[in-house]
């Protein structure tokens, strides 16, 4: 793949974004340190929601009298790595939203290259409020999440 990599796209409820493994990204033998999937998992997660209702700026402008403003953390991630990448490579991180909770999610993700599996991950996302406690959703973002939550079971996808 040459040129520049084009931006994510939605596809029967996952979402699917080229990443590109920079020197920076890399260990001193240019294979992709364990803690930079961190990162990209990050990445693919913050692309998917851009200018939606669940973007974290749009969540974080609510008023107060919208309930907030308000901001993600991820309370839970759980890794597993399944092959090394590399410098250069150009990876495909994966996106899936599994279930929707009063104020949080849980999203499954993956990066592949070339069709192989490299690394996956579950997490919880929760929603929080300035005083760093638990909020519920704002019915706008909550209908994004079960939009795409919804998507991904009618693709038979939502495993």
């Amino acid at each position: 793949m040459t040129g520049t990599i084009a931006k994510g796209e939605w596809k029967d409820g996952i979402f699917h974004f080229p990443i590109r493994v920079y020197y920076e990204d890399t260990d001193v033998g240019g294979m992709v340190y364990h803690g930079r999937y961190v990162s990209f998992f990050e990445r693919v997660r913050t692309e998917s929601i851009r200018d939606s209702a669940a973007d974290v700026n749009h969540l974080f402008d609510l008023p107060e009298e919208e309930g907030g403003p308000l901001t993600y953390v991820v309370s839970g991630i759980n890794i597993k790595y399944q092959r090394q990448a590399k410098v250069g490579d150009v990876l495909i991180g994966h996106s899936m939203v599994r279930r929707v909770r009063a104020a949080a999610i849980e999203v499954r993700q993956w990066i592949t290259r070339e069709g192989e599996l490299v690394a996956e991950a579950d997490l919880v996302v929760a929603i929080i409020g300035r005083d760093g406690r638990p909020r519920r959703w704002p019915n706008s973002a909550r209908i994004c999440w079960q939009k795409w939550m919804d998507d991904a079971a009618a693709a038979g996808k939502n495993t």
